[in-house]
Parts: structure tokens; C-alpha cells; sequence
């Protein structure tokens, strides 16, 4: 009797044990890809120290109070454009610039592999993107591949991924046409890449062609191709910026830069079709400053989606998501914690929001409740120069089996 009791004793301590270094808050690690704009000043030529470091900075966030530490300059690469972290592996991609002598490319994807403990970075390898100005990507977890969407040469180019996080040369390499009105829209300029919930189409937003185009993938190898209904024309002028499904497949949202217009369309993955189902602006019908939309991002749950507004009008916006209609309903908007809200990102946790402040060099953090999706200034930043992407890594996200590739 005393043997049970002592088993049924010990049992119950494990378990409470477990049980509190499950509940127990984890730390997440934060990336920001960073590059200088413009040309360096005379100070910066004259005083190397004077110019900022390009590159990947980190930080730590405490997923628990949302304080954010930072761990400096993790790596020194060249235009860190924009930055995943691998679904299942603790391996974090950067797009860079890289010299050399081909004038149809100027960009590479970088794989790093990331320290559990520390957060520290080790390059695994480099691979030529084909592109010039490349500014986006998207991970499909189904074929292992990495998206790249290139601004400059207006052409879409994957990447397969190894077992280890690592990357192979271009698979597949496809380019966007059409042009828009604006000064800025002279030719092709692929902007963001998606890849759809089945893992058989890719959508690109085209800011130059005022165009989203939808290639077909074939995830065995990794090859391209236009889909049937190859292009859904924008209005024009619109810019599209940055695209993203909805976690349930039915809606695709996309922001457009020029007109600050963030709209949802219907996806029809058997015929491939994207058709408009709602569109809405955030200036009123008598705005008439400089208007850009930067970044979107939803929520875990899928109720919310968030934009972010740089030009004469910066804000953050929080809009409730009809899941039938796809209609967005503004529910809050706030200025950022900074200047010029560049871009944004949703911890896994689902808790917190890091705002990279590209105009006043530096990250901030809001807390985002998970009820109502509403945010809240926490009053956590750090400083870090020319911020222009976020991407989290976390061990909840990563289990230790499916680190080691098992």
C-alpha cells in the first residue's frame, strides 16, 4: 500500500513538474534584416565607424512580459532585404546582395543555422537567386522549397531545400510582364510570393504590372508554369505590395502600395481563379497626402488582419475578417511606436507584434489581444539600424526531434 501511494506520489510531482516547464513562458529569438538607403554621407566615407552595420541583428523576446533584449549584430551581409525561419528546422533564410559580374543578377539567398540556446548564426550556404533586387519569399513546407520574388527583373525563381536546411540552385525561373501607369510602374516588378494552402499554385504580387499572377507548381520538380487564367489585372496604379492566404485557403488579402488599398479576393484552387470579393482604403475620401501601404500580416486564429501605413498618414491598423464574405472591418488605429512602420511581424506565440521603425532605427514591440485583436504600446524597443523585416524563431515551434531533421 505504501509502494503505491510512494509511485502515485512520485507520479503526480513529474507531472506537475511537466506541467509547469510547459506553462512556463519561452524565450523567442527575433531577427531584423537591415540595409542602408541611399548613398553613404561624406561622414560615413570619411569614418567607416560612422556608417551603420548592414545586416541581421537579434534580439530576445520574454514571451511572458514581451520585453525585448537585444543581442546585436548577428551577421554583417548586404541588404538583408527580408528573412523566413524554416517551419520545422532552426534554420533562418535572408535574401542579400552580392558583387560580381552578371548584370541579370545582384541577389542571393542565404541559409543560416540558428543556435537554440544562444540565437547565434552559422552560414550553411549561398546560392545565386537569378533576380535582381530581390525583396521577398515564401517557404512551401509540402516540397521543401524556398520563393523568391524579384523587384528589379520583375521574375519569380524557387530554391529546393535539403534535409539540413541547406539550399540547391534555382529549380525554376519565371518572369512577370506588363506595366503600369505611374512613374514608378516602367516594367515588371514582382514584390511578394505566396504559395496557396494545397501547394499547387504560387500567386505573385507585381507592383509594376498592377497584376497578381498565379504560376502553377509542381512540387516534385519544383518546376513553374503559368496557370490557366495566368494574371488577374488591378486597377491601375494600384502597386500590389505584399500578398498572404488566409489560414482557412478561401481568401487571399493584398496591400497595395500606391493607393493604400488592402482588398481580399476568393481563391478557387481547382480553377485556379482569383475573383475580388471586398476592397477598402484607410485614407478618407478626402486624403490627399502621400499615400503607402507596407505591411499585412493575420492573426493565428485567422479573426484578424493588421497594416501597417508609412507615407504622410502613418498608422496601424487592426481589422476584424468575415469569415464568409471576406469583408474587413476597421477595429482600431493607432501611430506607431515609431517612424516609418517598414514592416512587421506576429510571434509564434501569437502574443506579440515587433514593428521594425525603419525611420527612427528601430524595433518596438505591441501586445495584441488575442479576444478582441486590439494592440497596445508596451514601451519595449531597441535600436537597431535601417530595420526593414522581422522573422521569429521558437523552440515551441521547433521541436528538439525535428531539429536535428528526424
Amino acid at each position: 500500500m505504501r509502494f503505491r501511494q510512494f509511485v502515485a506520489m512520485s507520479l503526480f510531482l513529474e507531472l506537475s513538474v511537466l506541467s509547469a516547464h510547459a506553462a512556463a513562458p519561452v524565450d523567442e529569438f527575433v531577427y531584423v534584416g537591415t540595409y542602408v538607403f541611399g548613398p553613404p554621407s561624406h561622414a560615413e566615407v570619411s569614418d567607416q565607424r560612422a556608417a551603420p552595420q548592414q545586416g541581421i541583428y537579434g534580439a530576445r523576446l520574454d514571451v511572458g512580459t514581451g520585453r525585448l533584449s537585444s543581442l546585436g549584430l548577428s551577421v554583417e551581409i548586404k541588404r538583408a532585404s527580408w528573412l523566413i525561419t524554416h517551419p520545422s528546422l532552426p534554420i533562418l533564410y535572408s535574401l542579400s546582395q552580392i558583387p560580381g559580374d552578371n548584370p541579370a543578377s545582384d541577389s542571393a539567398v542565404i541559409s543560416f543555422a540558428i543556435d537554440p540556446k544562444s540565437g547565434a548564426l552559422r552560414q550553411l550556404n549561398q546560392m545565386d537567386a537569378h533576380g535582381l533586387d530581390a525583396t521577398h519569399m515564401a517557404f512551401d513546407a509540402a516540397s521543401q522549397t524556398v520563393f523568391v520574388a524579384h523587384h528589379g527583373s520583375g521574375n519569380l525563381t524557387d530554391l529546393p531545400v535539403e534535409s539540413d536546411g541547406s539550399l540547391r540552385p534555382v529549380a525554376s525561373d519565371l518572369k512577370d510582364f506588363g506595366s503600369g501607369p505611374t512613374a514608378r510602374q516602367k516594367s515588371a516588378m514582382a514584390h511578394g510570393v505566396a504559395v496557396d494552402p494545397t501547394h499547387h499554385d504560387v500567386v505573385v504580387a507585381d507592383f509594376g504590372a498592377d497584376r497578381l499572377f498565379v504560376y502553377r507548381f509542381d512540387g516534385a520538380s519544383r518546376l513553374l508554369t503559368p496557370a490557366t487564367v495566368p494574371f488577374l489585372q488591378l486597377s491601375p496604379g494600384s502597386g500590389p505590395r505584399h500578398l498572404l492566404f488566409h489560414p482557412k485557403g478561401r481568401f487571399l488579402f493584398v496591400n497595395n502600395e500606391l493607393t493604400g488599398e488592402i482588398c481580399s479576393y476568393q481563391w478557387d484552387s481547382r480553377g485556379e481563379r482569383l475573383t475580388l470579393a471586398h476592397c477598402r482604403s484607410p485614407y478618407s475620401a478626402d486624403y490627399s497626402g502621400r499615400k503607402s501601404a507596407a505591411e499585412i500580416s493575420i492573426s493565428r486564429d485567422g479573426r484578424f488582419l493588421y497594416l501597417s501605413l508609412r507615407g504622410d498618414q502613418e498608422a496601424l491598423i487592426a481589422y476584424a475578417i468575415d469569415m464568409v464574405s471576406g469583408a474587413l472591418t476597421e477595429i482600431q488605429r493607432i501611430s506607431p511606436p515609431g517612424k516609418i512602420p517598414w514592416s512587421f511581424g506576429i510571434d509564434p506565440s501569437g502574443r506579440w507584434m515587433v514593428v521594425a521603425d525603419q525611420g527612427s532605427n528601430s524595433v518596438a514591440v505591441l501586445a495584441i489581444d488575442a479576444k478582441s485583436g486590439r494592440l497596445t504600446a508596451t514601451g519595449e524597443s531597441t535600436p537597431i539600424p535601417n530595420p526593414v523585416t522581422v522573422a521569429f524563431y521558437s523552440p515551441l515551434t521547433h521541436p528538439p526531434s525535428r531539429r536535428r531533421g528526424e
